[in-house]
């Protein structure tokens, strides 16, 4: 069997046209046409690449090891997240020069498309960009979780559009969610799950522990989407018992041994306990019920701005400048204003003497 009907028989195996295999690896349709018809030939420097998006291995032709892919792909996504949220241009640096090396990578392309979807804020060209990938991902990838976090991200686009520049998506974010399948019952016979039930020892308690996380994210997202939904309909008695089973479910598992930040199972939860507790606020506003607010919005701003107290951030003065205005935005939008100005002028401080503690180290 020659390359061509190899490469042939492994995009059909795949399910791939030849237009999407070309544009998976960024080259035209004819001139995967030509290599099956075996009229030419990938250039040698393109073999890994290929080997890659198919997993499948080659080493014995070419000298390639295509076993440790997945794990070099996971290593480079592993190092860019320690940036994801403070550093954006080393962030993208490393999952650019990934794609440099496995060019091919829809895992390393969703990840880069969510970090563009993450910092919208920095512009239309940056936003141009991300819907120009976001589409190319959809168009190419087999893998149905890149294809929903995909998707998931382009509406993360449209609702900064439609908060930052008064943007109606309403009817785009309802055609894509109208594209979404089903995954139900939720992945009940995955590796996690077999494995968190059936495999003994070290590797069945690893899963098992990463189930009961993301178990435990599932259900505190789910109570809230409830608490909203009830808000919407303005049936606040009924919205402030599902925000309280949110806020219930997010204490009830956080690392009690640990403090901020790293006192939560998943990172960046602290801003999901921290804004719940002003929906909880809002909704005893609503109801007339004053009594108690005060320690709400007191704790709410303790758990948002002080998760970093033990942590030196590479752009401290950046995160929290940010992170002062979302806060000051959510407490206006949910007119918690109302009952009260808000007050950050013991944050303001924590900030300045922090910020003065990490330029004198």
């Amino acid at each position: 069997m020659n390359l061509g009907n190899k490469i042939r028989e492994l995009r059909k195996s795949n399910n791939l046209t030849q237009e999407q295999l070309a544009a998976s690896l960024n080259i035209s349709a004819q001139a995967v046409s030509k290599w099956e018809m075996g009229t030419s030939y990938p250039d040698m420097t393109m073999i890994p690449t290929i080997a890659a998006l198919f997993k499948v291995s080659l080493d014995v032709l070419f000298d390639f090891d295509i076993k440790n892919i997945d794990k070099e792909i996971e290593d480079i996504i592993m190092e860019y997240k320690k940036y994801f949220w403070d550093n954006f241009e080393k962030a993208e640096e490393i999952l650019l020069d990934g794609l440099k090396i496995y060019p091919a990578s829809v895992q390393l392309k969703t990840e880069l498309f969510e970090l563009y979807a993450y910092n919208a804020d920095r512009g239309d060209e940056l936003i141009n960009k991300a819907f120009e990938l976001g589409g190319h991902i959809i168009s190419v990838s087999q893998d149905i979780f890149c294809t929903c976090r995909t998707k998931s991200n382009i509406i993360h686009i449209y609702k900064y559009l439609e908060r930052e520049k008064g943007e109606d998506h309403y009817e785009d974010i309802k055609n894509i969610i109208d594209t979404l399948p089903y995954i139900y019952p939720y992945m009940l016979q995955d590796k996690m799950r077999l494995s968190a039930s059936l495999i003994k020892g070290e590797e069945g308690m690893r899963e098992a522990m990463d189930l009961k996380i993301i178990e435990w994210q599932e259900f505190f997202i789910a109570c809230d989407g409830v608490g909203h939904r009830y808000f919407e309909m303005e049936d606040y008695e009924n919205a402030m018992i599902s925000f309280k089973e949110s806020v219930d479910v997010i204490e009830r598992f956080m690392y009690l041994d640990k403090k901020g930040y790293d006192a939560y199972p998943i990172g960046g939860t602290h801003a999901n306990h921290a804004i719940t507790l002003l929906d909880i606020a809002t909704c005893m506003l609503r109801l007339g019920k004053k009594d108690g607010i005060d320690d709400l919005i007191e704790k709410s701003k303790n758990i948002y701005f002080h998760a970093y107290d033990h942590i030196e951030l590479r752009d401290f003065d950046k995160t929290m400048n940010n992170m002062l205005e979302y806060f000051t935005k959510q407490y206006n939008e949910k007119k918690l204003n109302e009952y009260k100005e808000l007050d950050l002028r013991d944050i303001e401080k924590f900030i300045t003497e922090k910020n003065a503690e990490l330029n004198n180290k």
